[in-house]
């Protein structure tokens, strides 16, 4: 009898990804979901500690499964996105020897052109996907902009959270391959929850009854909060048991006081600050209508809203602006009204009033987060671009 051929296994391909924002256990997630995919062995490098939520230092958190390697590494201008870098940065690439890295930084970042940098020197078959969120074309001063032709020449492709960051970086030189890759929801915690609602509404104070229309976010003028406040205040008189939520902090909280005592209305506003993470799904689920009223400026427009696909997978109905992204990450499982239009925002809270109208809205928006923005379907959109990166380096 001739002897068989023993068959060496295919090896793994190496996936790293390099993310700043990925000290929040939270945000791993999708590390955990691409696990599941076994030709892969997947690294998370994390600064040791940054300043992700609202400004407050993390101490680097996770990881949240065991399906992937999390490097928490020291940084060298913790906390400055456009500059910071890992001292150590060369040793773990050449100690992992990735197939294919995920910078998850903008090209116009210190960070990304270091990354591009040493895979020509000693990585050069590794593929290199850089992220993007840009909308609106920005003119970066020195350094930054050599940075950003540098890796718009280098990168073998960019990874954008949204339609228009295509037309942007495609006007400012940018030639290679571009996929938009939606920013992904874990739809088992973000979940339509009663008990969750009821208790949230126990510590807020308001009755089972009340019409609880919210927001949750960073309390700044871009975000369209006092258009929002114009509208609540519009409709309150004719709507006794309408109360607004306002999670979050910023520079706007004094002034949204101030309004509501202005106005009469303190009773009806609740402001119960920076919401963890863990804690949003909860908060989420006590409202009634979640709105993101966010309003273009000259330097800004809104890059995607994640908030709104959590909200919309606790089966929370949602209103928009039409700021950059909203109108397609919203579809047709939300309204829309015209930015900074307090009087066509009030209109669409009033047709919301009609529990039938928001019920239909509810199983919408949960249908299309399970269809497009979950874990599990965002992970495999990264898996198949990993695969055909990998294959033609």
């Amino acid at each position: 009898m001739g002897k068989s051929k023993i068959q060496n296994p295919k090896p793994k391909t190496k996936i790293m990804w390099i993310w700043h924002a990925g000290v929040v256990a939270e945000y791993q997630k999708p590390l955990a979901a691409l696990s599941r995919y076994s030709d892969l062995e997947l690294t998370l490098m994390v600064p040791c500690r940054w300043p992700e939520r609202a400004g407050q230092m993390v101490e680097a958190e996770g990881p949240v499964s065991t399906g992937y390697q999390l490097l928490k590494a020291r940084t060298a201008f913790t906390g400055f996105y456009y500059i910071y870098f890992y001292p150590s940065l060369l040793y773990q690439l050449l100690r992992f020897r990735p197939d294919v890295i995920y910078c998850y930084e903008e090209a116009h970042t210190f960070m990304s052109a270091l990354v591009l940098l040493l895979r020509r020197l000693f990585l050069p078959r590794a593929a290199i996907l850089l992220y993007a969120a840009q909308n609106i074309r920005k003119s970066y001063p020195l350094p930054f902009s050599l940075f950003e032709r540098y890796c718009f020449r280098r990168a073998d492709a960019i990874l954008a959270c949204g339609t228009s960051v295509d037309r942007t970086l495609r006007s400012k030189g940018y030639r290679g391959p571009l996929r938009v890759v939606p920013l992904p929801t874990d739809t088992s915690a973000y979940l339509p929850d009663q008990q969750k609602r009821d208790a949230i509404r126990r510590e807020l104070g308001l009755s089972p009854d009340a019409l609880v229309v919210g927001y949750a976010g960073k309390l700044v003028e871009e975000k369209g909060l006092r258009t929002l406040w114009r509208a609540f205040s519009e409709l309150a008189d004719a709507c006794p048991n309408l109360h607004l939520v306002l999670m979050g902090g910023g520079p706007l909280k004094d002034e949204l006081m101030d309004a509501a005592r202005a106005d009469g209305l303190t009773n009806r506003l609740r402001m119960p600050g920076v919401i963890h993470n863990t804690e949003l799904p909860a908060y989420l689920n006590a409202l009634d209508i979640f709105v993101l009223a966010s309003e273009t400026r000259s330097n800004w427009r809104e890059q995607f809203g994640r908030v709104l696909v959590e909200a919309m997978s606790c089966g929370v109905p949602v209103i928009g602006s039409d700021s950059g992204e909203i109108p397609t990450v919203v579809g047709d499982a939300g309204l829309i009204f015209p930015e900074g239009d307090s009087r066509q925002l009030a209109s669409s809270l009033t047709m919301l009033f009609d529990g039938q109208l928001r019920a239909e809205l509810a199983r919408k928006g949960r249908e299309r987060v399970l269809r497009t923005f979950s874990l599990e379907t965002v992970a495999t959109q990264h898996y198949s671009i990993y695969q055909a990166m990998s294959g033609e380096r």
